[in-house]
C-alpha cells in the first residue's frame, strides 16, 4: 500500500536535491564560519548568500535575516527579546496563534505584562478593526500570524500593521509567517518590523529558521555566548542546515507560479471528493491559503479519524504538531468551538508534490472512514 502524505503544514519532505548540497557541505563547507582562514571565510560569504536569497521571497532590502534554530525560537526572539522592556507594558495577538507565539505571550504575561487576545471568527479570520481597537498608547508590540495554521485562513497583516502604526507609531508588529513565506505574498513590508519562517515546511531541514526584521527594530539576544549572528544568536551557525534552506527557497522563487496553482487544484480536488461526506463543516475560508483544509465531521473524533486512515497509510492531523499530545486543540476552541466540536476538527494540508490522484483517494477514503465511524459511534 502505497503512503498519502497529506500533513504537510506539520513538516515537508526535504527536497531530494539536498543531497547535492549535503555532499557540497561534506566535501567544503563544514568550516566553522567564525574562523578567520579563507575556506571558513568563504563559509560565511556563502550564508550572506543565503541570506540575500530569502529575502528575495519577503519584503528585500528593508529588511535583516537573523537564522535562528526554528520557527519557534525565532517568535520568541522576537516577543521576549524585541521590545524595548519597562516595568509593565501591553501586547496583542491573538486567541489561534501557534504555540509558539501564544506561549511566548503568557510568559510575559505571567510577568506582569497585560496581553489583549483578539479573538478571530470561526474560520480563524482575524479583524483588522479588531486589533486597531485593540491598540494603546502603551502597546509596545503586535503579533498576528499571517496564515492560520488550524484552518489556512490569510490575515492582511500589511494592512493591519498599517493600522497599528496610525493609532501608535511606536509599537512593533511581528507577524508568524511560518505557514505563509513562500506561499502568501506579502505586499507592502514598509509597517512590518518582523516576520519569522521555518526552512522545513518548504523542503529545507528542520533544525533552522530564520527572523526577518527592520533595520533598526529592537532585538535583544536570548542566547549569549560567541556573539554570532551580530550579537543576536550565539552558538555556531548550522551552516548545511542554511544552505539547505536557501536551496530550498530559490526552488520555490524558481516555480512559484506552478506551485501556486497546483496547490489551488489539489484542494478543488479534495474538497470535490470529501463533499459527499454528509453533516461535515469546512472550517478554512474560501480565500483561505490553499495548502490547508479544515474539516469539522460532526460525530467523529478527529484522533479515531486519523487513525483510521492512517492504517490505510494515509496521514493527516487534527492541527499543530507541537501541541497533538496534548488533547484539543487551544487554536480549534479559539475559533469558538465547543470541546465536542474541537474534538471533531481534522486537517489536511499539501505539498506541491501531492497528486491530483493521491488526493483524491485520500478524501474519498477520509468520507468512507467518517461515514463507518459515525454509524458505529451512533450503536
Amino acid at each position: 500500500m502505497q503512503e498519502i502524505y497529506l500533513d504537510n503544514a506539520a513538516t515537508t519532505r526535504p527536497l531530494v536535491s539536498i543531497r547535492g548540497v549535503l555532499e557540497k557541505y561534506l566535501e567544503d563547507g563544514w568550516h566553522n564560519p567564525s574562523a578567520l582562514y579563507a575556506p571558513a571565510v568563504f563559509d560565511l560569504r556563502k550564508m550572506d548568500e543565503a541570506r540575500e536569497t530569502l529575502k528575495k521571497g519577503f519584503g528585500g532590502n528593508l529588511f535583516e535575516v537573523l537564522f535562528t534554530g526554528s520557527g519557534t525560537e525565532g517568535d520568541a526572539a522576537v516577543i521576549l527579546g524585541g521590545a524595548r522592556k519597562q516595568k509593565s507594558m501591553h501586547y496583542i495577538s491573538s486567541e489561534v496563534e501557534h504555540p509558539a507565539v501564544y506561549q511566548a505571550m503568557m510568559r510575559l504575561k505571567e510577568a506582569g505584562h497585560e496581553v489583549t487576545f483578539v479573538k478571530p471568527d470561526r474560520q480563524g479570520r482575524i479583524d483588522p478593526d479588531a486589533v486597531a481597537d485593540a491598540v494603546r498608547e502603551d502597546t509596545v508590540l503586535v503579533s498576528i500570524m499571517h496564515v492560520n495554521n488550524q484552518t489556512g485562513a490569510v490575515s492582511d497583516i500589511a494592512g493591519i500593521a498599517r493600522r497599528v502604526k496610525a493609532k501608535n507609531r511606536n509599537a512593533l508588529f511581528h507577524s508568524d509567517g511560518v505557514q505563509a513565506y513562500m506561499r502568501k505574498a506579502l505586499g507592502d513590508a514598509s509597517d512590518i518590523d518582523y516576520y519569522t519562517v521555518s526552512a522545513h515546511k518548504i523542503h529545507g531541514l528542520k533544525g533552522v529558521g530564520a527572523v526577518f526584521y527592520k533595520k533598526g527594530a529592537p532585538l535583544k539576544a536570548l542566547i549569549p555566548g560567541g556573539g554570532q549572528e551580530k550579537n543576536l544568536r550565539s552558538g555556531t551557525e548550522n551552516t548545511l542546515g542554511i544552505a539547505a534552506f536557501a536551496h530550498a527557497a530559490e526552488n520555490y522563487l524558481e516555480q512559484k507560479q506552478e506551485y501556486a496553482g497546483r496547490l489551488k487544484e489539489l484542494k478543488e480536488v479534495f474538497l470535490g471528493e470529501a463533499g459527499s461526506l454528509s453533516d461535515m463543516e469546512v472550517l478554512s475560508p474560501a480565500d483561505g491559503a490553499d495548502h490547508i483544509v479544515c474539516l469539522l465531521i460532526n460525530g467523529v473524533r478527529g484522533e479515531v479519524l486519523l487513525h483510521a486512515l492512517e492504517e490505510q497509510k494515509i496521514y493527516i492531523s487534527t492541527g499543530a504538531a507541537c501541541t497533538s499530545k496534548k488533547g484539543i486543540s487551544r487554536a480549534a476552541l479559539g475559533l469558538g468551538l465547543s470541546r465536542a466540536e474541537a474534538d471533531a476538527v481534522v486537517r489536511v494540508s499539501f505539498c506541491p508534490y501531492n497528486t491530483k490522484e493521491e488526493t483524491a483517494a485520500a478524501a474519498q477514503s477520509l468520507a468512507q472512514a467518517a461515514g463507518a465511524l459515525r454509524l458505529f459511534t451512533r450503536r
